[in-house]
């Protein structure tokens, strides 16, 4: 069922993936255990920073041994309305995931989040990625990709990709703030007990290896799995997939050293410093 999502008129429509994920509901509540179930198959979630290679980290997390997905998506957010769900409510729905179910999430950091996913014995990935290329991505992919996102007609207006990428940086309403105020509710989570941390730039290059081993190892010991982990990160990185994402357009890293001007680029270091201190990413 869950190849579904990958074939083609699913990634080229919004519409149909959303449609699929609610038709799932029904069969997957009837699957719910109790409780306790849950620890002996985790879930996974991933969840991210928007535009930090989440449904890369998907591709992997499938890829794990005896897991489903049914399409699941958690976000603070709704991309439709942008009005924050309440914590009691976002930890209620992690408390629904199913054993071995993958599900993605935009999740802000919150304490009842934090125990929602221990409680469930969840496997929690949270992926980030350096603040000026996730604003590049974020910026084409509301202006192009997105239509039904409330920021995509703002995004739309605009035919200057410099105009738009500064609109991604400066925010434009209570709902869409500048882009310090957007990342920072995640920041919680680089110190969450439980979590582990993974940055997007090290899924490529020299890095990837002993990524994909980390994820390995962390399923293996969650999940209690005896199998060869070696074998497993083998198997994850050939899982990799950017161009079956449904918002993949050319991916990358470091590409804002070259896609902002001067004075872009010092106001959104301006704008993003603690956030960036944070995430460990240099300003220059």
């Amino acid at each position: 069922m869950s190849t579904l999502f990958d074939t083609a008129p699913l990634r080229a429509s919004p519409v149909l993936r959303k449609a699929l994920a609610i038709g799932l509901r029904l069969p997957r509540a009837a699957l719910r255990p109790w409780p306790s179930a849950a620890h002996a198959r985790p879930p996974v979630l991933v969840n991210s920073i928007p535009k930090s290679g989440t449904h890369l980290v998907l591709q992997l997390a499938r890829a794990l041994p005896e897991t489903h997905y049914w399409g699941t998506f958690i976000a603070t957010t709704p991309s439709l309305t942008l009005r924050p769900r309440t914590p009691e409510a976002l930890a209620r729905r992690l408390g629904r995931l199913l054993p071995g179910e993958v599900a993605g999430a935009h999740l802000f950091h919150s304490q009842n989040s934090e125990t929602a996913l221990r409680a469930s014995g969840v496997l929690h990935l949270f992926v980030c990625r350096d603040p000026r290329d996730v604003l590049l991505s974020e910026a084409h992919y509301l202006a192009t990709m997105n239509r039904w996102h409330r920021m995509h007609r703002p995004f739309r207006r605009l035919d200057d990709p410099t105009a738009r990428l500064r609109l991604a940086i400066e925010g434009f309403d209570a709902r869409y703030p500048s882009c310090e105020q957007r990342l920072a509710p995640y920041l919680g989570w680089l110190a969450a007990p439980d979590t582990l941390v993974l940055r997007y730039e090290d899924f490529f290059g020299p890095a990837r290896a002993k990524t994909l081993a980390r994820i390995s190892a962390a399923f293996a010991s969650r999940a209690r799995w005896p199998g060869d982990q070696q074998a497993l990160a083998a198997r994850l990185a050939t899982a990799i997939a950017p161009q079956k994402s449904h918002t993949f357009h050319t991916g990358g890293t470091q590409k804002w050293r070259t896609a902002y001007d001067p004075a872009t680029l010092r106001r959104a270091n301006q704008r993003l410093g603690p956030v960036l201190a944070a995430l460990g990413y240099p300003e220059s």
